[in-house]
């Protein structure tokens, strides 16, 4: 009888949160549901999307912001399956990354501004690298490193040769004397 008393209060707590929390929580004070890892919503019915750094949120506090969300705040998550419905020009599980251009137009390689910054850099500090963007969005926007003759946004623009003009005339000629 007494393990019947003990159970009973826990009964009438789950019974009376909504939809008795679909199975994936525990109902709490004031009927209200905490959700097991991977659920989310009111009820725990609805699959939980990733969350990572917010492309756009509220500051929390001087130099604090871009804490993590849903879809980062780039897409909407399908509670039916778990899965981020990035906004245009979002892409990643938690649609996390912007994309490049039109995919670099098959002529460059899509990365980081952090691996942009990596390659492209100045070696200043004798480290084989030069400064390193780091900013938040270092592994967030992405941009276009076109193959050698291309160059644009998406590296959809071919670049015209350079060097002289063979057919100029009237240039007095060069010539290097090399003795070893």
């Amino acid at each position: 009888l007494l393990l019947l008393l003990l159970l009973l209060p826990a009964e009438r707590a789950l019974a009376s949160c909504a939809n008795q929390c679909s199975g994936h929580g525990t109902c709490g004070a004031n009927d209200k549901c905490t959700c097991f890892t991977g659920w989310t919503l009111q009820d725990c019915s609805g699959q939980a999307c990733q969350a990572k750094t917010a492309w756009v949120d509220k500051a929390s506090a001087a130099n604090t912001a871009h804490a993590a969300a849903e879809c980062s705040n780039r897409g909407a998550c399908n509670y039916d399956t778990g899965v981020c419905d990035c906004s245009d020009g979002f892409e990643g599980a938690a649609c996390e990354k912007s994309k490049c251009p039109a995919g670099c137009s098959g002529h460059g390689l899509c990365m980081s501004l952090y691996d942009l910054s990596r390659f492209l850099g100045t070696d200043t500090t004798g480290d084989g690298y030069g400064p390193l963007y780091t900013n938040w969005e270092k592994d967030s926007v992405y941009g276009c490193n076109c193959d050698w003759t291309y160059a644009g946004p998406d590296c959809s623009q071919r670049l015209c040769p350079k060097g002289d003009d063979p057919e100029t005339t009237s240039q007095g000629s060069r010539s290097i004397r090399i003795t070893t």
